[in-house]
């Protein structure tokens, strides 16, 4: 089994594992009932704009003190979709696919980017846009929480915090709109290459994205 964390337009890497890869459908799962865990992808997209490299997140709070379960955190009062699309729009509105995703995307942050809705449903939607729009089979959840220690091959545990460095995999160039500023940055949320390669992204996470996975294992 394949278990792989719930984050937001996740990076190409996380893409080539999920969507391209010999395992049975069945066998690659989202892991929903893992507890949250700060300072990951779970509610940050790695995005490019005119000054390189950019961390959006997500601000988020726990439904409860007690509870630290990935399904009972909720976006804070900070969160607007108005805001996400500027951000989205100030770093890709040149890039040549912007446009042509741009009233989709409004409608999807305009669904789940609101203040007290959950970050997993945000999250999943995220999977499910991309999965809509580039005719991809979808990724099953979990349905109950899978125990690192009970995995056949703990190496198929994508859920720990380097499974997606830059340390962990390596990315080919493709373009970038500020690439000439910045040079090129690797490992990116999936936006990044939908916006600059359209349908071409699906190549780019099968071909572009080496895991070194020796470090992983």
């Amino acid at each position: 089994m394949i278990v792989l964390p719930a984050c937001p337009f996740p990076s190409l890497a996380w893409c080539q594992i999920a969507y391209n890869t010999d395992a049975p459908s069945q066998d690659i799962v989202v892991d929903i009932h893992e507890h949250f865990v700060k300072q990951t992808m779970r509610n940050r997209m790695k995005l490019s704009n005119v000054q390189g490299e950019m961390m959006l997140t997500l601000p988020v709070h726990r439904r409860t003190a007690s509870s630290r379960a990935l399904s009972d955190i909720l976006f804070t009062e900070a969160v607007s979709p108005t805001i996400l699309m500027r951000h989205l729009r100030t770093g890709y509105g040149a890039a040549p696919y912007f446009e042509h995703f741009e009233d989709s995307l409004i409608q999807f942050l305009e669904t789940y980017a609101k203040p007290g809705l959950p970050l997993l449903d945000f999250n999943l939607g995220s999977l499910r846009w991309l999965e809509d729009e580039f005719g991809l089979k979808s990724v099953a959840s979990s349905s109950n929480y899978i125990r690192h220690s009970e995995l056949e091959h703990p190496s198929k545990d994508y859920r720990t915090k380097d499974s997606f460095t830059n340390e962990n995999c390596t990315y080919e160039r493709y373009p970038q709109v500020f690439e000439d500023r910045n040079g090129f940055v690797g490992g990116c949320s999936v936006l990044d290459g939908v916006f600059h390669g359209g349908t071409e992204v699906k190549n780019w996470w099968t071909k572009k994205v080496t895991r070194l996975s020796s470090r992983h294992e």
